[in-house]
Formats: C-alpha cells, structure tokens, sequence
C-alpha cells in the first residue's frame, strides 16, 4: 500500500484560470500549485457548463485527440461509469469538452497533454444527490487521477453569508452545503461542482480556500490537500 498516491482535488473558481484575459494573473498560479504534486494519469472534470438529463460521460473525440491520449480517456471514462453503476449513466463522444474545462487543463499543464474526462451535471438531482454521486469518484485520486470542478460561488458569497460559506467549505461541511438558500438554476449550477470536490475529500486531507480577482470580482476557488503531499 506504500506505493498508492493518492492525488488531490480542486475546485476552481471561473475566470481564475483564463490565461487569455488581462486583468487576470491566475495561470501562474495554478501552476503553482500543479507543481506541488505529481502530474495527474488523467484528469476528471465535471463543469457548470454541461448540463445534462442523466448523466453523460465524456469520452474525447478521436480527431480532437492524439490516439493514445483518447484512448487513456475512453478507459477513465468506463472506469467512472463502471464506479458510478447508475443505469441513466451513458458514455459520450459526440461532447466536445467545454472551453473552460481545457482553459484549466492548460493553466495547470501547459506544456503537457494530459487525458481529460469529463462528467455532465445531471439537472434532476438534488444537491445531496450530486454530492453522494461525487463520494463514488473518490477512488480515482488513489489511481494517480486529479478530480476537479468549475463552477462559481460568486452568488452565495454575497452578503453577510459569505463568512458562513467560507466556514462550511472549510471543514467540509457538505450536508449544510447542500441546504444552502435557494439559488436560480444558472447560480446552483456554478455551485454543483463544489460538492463533487468536496465530496471526494478523504479524513486526511486539509481544505484549502484561495481568492483571486478576475475582471474586479473576487474568485473562490478550493483545494482538497492530501497530508502529506505526494511526492512530485
């Protein structure tokens, strides 16, 4: 068991790593914090911006992707569906993978390829529901395998119930989370993949919160740290 590398798991917060915006410095910093930890077998990303009814899995498009890395997807890909043994989960290869999911990748790797799977947010589930559906993806960071979400917590940061937030994130207070005020359809759904980061946090990982600004707003963005750090 001594050779198992358990890898961590990120939250991002949109707009931090958008590399092709002046009025954010975040790329440097992502690639900060991918330097702590070795570069990730593939990564799993599950994105405010693919919405779905079920659960689709990506499996990249040959001809959007050298061979052998849309083969290592593929296999991610049936892995994850096999780990999430729902009968709505299906895979897919006509999705090309959203723009802000790549965006990341490159922030956090930009002079490597890396396989990149990525799992739609289901539109019928709960919050909890989605949450209990992340927990199934934790054995991936134990197979070398970076989870991460996008979304955005600009919405329930607002107002006196941002410190709440912040606190709840902190200790990985997911049931709470999942409670949290009503938001409209678009602000929960930039809050969903925060649950599947959380989610996938084991008894030995710190939960780290990170502020940058983009565009003059502040940006949140978590990262689940495993104790100690893998070696790079």
């Amino acid at each position: 068991m001594d050779n198992v590398i358990r890898m961590p798991a990120l939250f991002a917060g949109h707009g931090t790593f958008d590399q092709t915006s002046a009025n954010s410095a975040a790329g440097p910093g992502w690639q900060d914090v991918a330097a702590l930890f070795p570069r990730p077998r593939a990564v799993v990303c599950v994105s405010a911006q693919w919405r779905t009814q079920g659960i689709c899995i990506s499996i990249a498009p040959e001809h959007e992707s050298p061979h052998v890395l849309q083969t290592v997807s593929a296999r991610v890909a049936r892995r994850i569906n096999g780990l999430l043994d729902l009968p709505g989960a299906r895979l897919d290869s006509s999705h090309a993978l959203n723009e802000d999911v790549m965006a990341l990748v490159q922030a956090l790797y930009p002079h490597a390829s890396i396989p990149v799977v990525q799992v739609s947010l289901d539109t019928a589930l709960s919050p909890l529901e989605h949450a209990a559906l992340g927990a199934w993806l934790r054995p991936l960071r134990e197979q070398g395998i970076l989870i991460v979400g996008i979304g955005n917590l600009a919405a329930p940061m607002r107002g006196a119930g941002g410190a709440q937030l912040r606190e709840l994130v902190g200790h990985g207070n997911i049931a709470q989370l999942a409670d949290m005020p009503t938001l409209d359809q678009d602000d929960m759904a930039a809050f969903l993949p925060l649950l599947y980061t959380l989610a996938v946090r084991n008894t030995e990982d710190s939960v780290q919160l990170f502020d940058d600004v983009h565009d003059g707003s502040s940006c949140t963005s978590v990262w689940l740290r495993p104790d100690p750090l893998p070696r790079c």
